[in-house]
């Protein structure tokens, strides 16, 4: 499990900076109002996505496991789904283009609604591309897959926002790197599933959807829950405030770095062992994995939260400052993320209709407040009541999942290495601070990285002297057998997998 986890990490943090590095570029280049009307068109487009999906690709991650030889059948039935779910989008922004008008006022993004449409198709078609070799647990191609179709994404936005200089141009971009993405999933399922769209079998598509829908709508409320406050900020203050609001969430490819490489890998491994009824190793396997989420993201929370500011002026020059004060508040959810609940949820039915009434009700209340606390608040009280609902859902959820694991006081000493890192964290982060603060405010690089040292210089020895978890990656022979079993993966080669690095989750919460 950690071998796959690590290098899907090291795919997605190649890929987080081009996200994050690809902005910098743009914010140069587009007006500001630009630049909010490009985030607008790109959030719309990801929502309606998400949306229409339903979470039915992912029940490629419960299928798969269960049934590896029909993995052909799966991702058809995926496929048919979401082009019908593409579709009917399509039909929907070119008979109503007018909704982009009632949710982005001033946007000027009313004439894009059908190439938006096209997007939305593509999008969701070329989704698989990443899900279905790591459902399938193959590092080589979902790592492969993951670099190189983000890096051909930055490569044609650079190319048209510097010869087009336009949202227009942008979004054309975004369709021909769906387009390369959709040939590599073709290419890939053909590989693996000969003739797979042959496969169909209605009943097995049924049973699919029957399992993903219900969670899917669940998923469906998070997904417009998550990102409600950007559409009333953008609707209520316009594209040029909402660019300062979408810099401010620039954390958002970190947040889901780690959580998303562990948490695809964990999935499988609980949807197995909640087949087989061992709750007990469910909770140790989970209590690992959010120990090892924490020992990564929270002193790289406590990192950007103290060089915040500096580092959103040095990126994105002093007309994005403000958006420092929206950081330090989104930033905090990379920490929260860490408190793995999704893997649960999703392999136990039952948990269903509990996740569901909870999203509904945090859905109803931001409804309710998000337009009186932007009014009174702005910015940072949208910002605010965001984080503050994603926590309330973290611990409802979170409760109800130690219920159903039949957990007990006792269960709370697996989480033993998550007090340490938590110490362990505001101590670096204190430190930083106070360091930062004796530096001139105009030496932004100096600023940014004494934070750096500093975290890293009272983290690192942490890790050793507190035995916490990841600190066996850290080691010059881990990182070489890494190294070495990859090479090994990509050229082909059947080599013996590093049995201890593959089994450290479950060894690190007998610690």
């Amino acid at each position: 499990m950690k071998v796959q986890a690590f290098w899907l990490t090291a795919s997605k943090l190649f890929a987080a900076l081009l996200n994050i590095g690809l902005p910098m570029l743009l914010v140069r280049i587009l007006s500001q109002s630009e630049y909010g009307a490009y985030k607008q068109a790109f959030l719309f487009t990801i929502t309606a996505s998400n949306v229409a999906t339903l979470g039915v690709g992912m029940s490629a991650y419960y299928y798969v496991p269960r049934f590896p030889k029909r993995g052909g059948q799966i991702a058809l039935n995926i496929l048919i789904y979401n082009f019908a779910a593409g579709f009917v989008a399509l039909l929907a922004l070119m008979f109503y283009p007018q909704v982009l008008g009632l949710l982005f006022p001033g946007s000027g993004l009313q004439p894009l609604a059908i190439l938006l449409g096209i997007l939305i198709l593509l999008t969701l078609t070329a989704g698989l591309v990443q899900l279905m070799p790591t459902a399938l647990q193959d590092v080589r191609h979902s790592t492969m897959f993951i670099v190189g179709t983000q890096l051909l994404k930055t490569i044609i936005f650079a190319a048209v926002v510097i010869a087009f200089r336009s949202v227009r141009s942008l979004i054309l971009g975004a369709i021909v790197s769906q387009i390369f993405s959709m040939m590599l999933l073709f290419w890939y399922l053909q590989n693996r599933f000969p003739r797979f769209w042959t496969q169909f079998d209605w009943e097995f598509f049924k049973e699919q959807l029957s399992y993903a829908l219900p969670i899917g709508a669940a998923g469906m409320l998070w997904v417009i829950q998550k990102d409600l406050d950007n559409y009333f900020v953008g609707a209520t203050l316009g594209p040029k405030e909402y660019a300062i609001y979408a810099i401010g969430w620039l954390d958002v490819p970190l947040i889901s770095l780690f959580l998303e490489s562990v948490a695809s890998v964990m999935i499988i491994r609980l949807a197995a062992l909640q087949h087989e009824g061992r709750k007990e190793e469910i909770r140790r396997l989970t209590a690992s994995a959010i120990n090892l989420l924490a020992a990564f993201q929270f002193p790289l929370c406590a990192l950007l939260l103290v060089a915040g500011h500096d580092l959103i002026v040095l990126f994105y020059t002093r007309a994005y400052e403000r958006s420092a004060r929206i950081f330090s508040v989104t930033i905090l959810l990379l920490a929260m993320s860490a408190f793995l609940t999704d893997p649960v949820n999703r392999a136990f039915k039952e948990l269903r209709k509990f996740l569901l009434g909870v999203n509904i009700v945090i859905m109803i209340v931001l409804v309710s407040c998000l337009m009186p606390v932007i009014h009174h608040f702005g910015m940072m009280g949208a910002a605010i009541l965001a984080v503050g609902a994603q926590a309330l859902q973290k611990i409802v959820l979170g409760w109800k999942v130690l219920r159903k694991l039949d957990a007990t006081a006792k269960d709370f000493l697996l989480f033993k290495d998550l007090f340490k890192v938590t110490c362990a964290t505001v101590s670096a982060g204190l430190i930083a601070y106070a360091v930062r603060n004796l530096i001139p405010a105009n030496l932004l690089v100096v600023r940014i990285g004494a934070v750096g040292a500093c975290v890293v210089a009272v983290y690192i020895p942490a890790v050793f002297l507190f035995h916490l978890p990841g600190r066996e990656m850290l080691s010059k022979e881990r990182a070489l057998a890494l190294v070495r079993s990859t090479v090994a993966r990509v050229k082909g080669r059947a080599q013996p997998s590093d049995s201890g690095a593959e089994n450290e989750v479950q060894n690190s919460s007998r610690h």
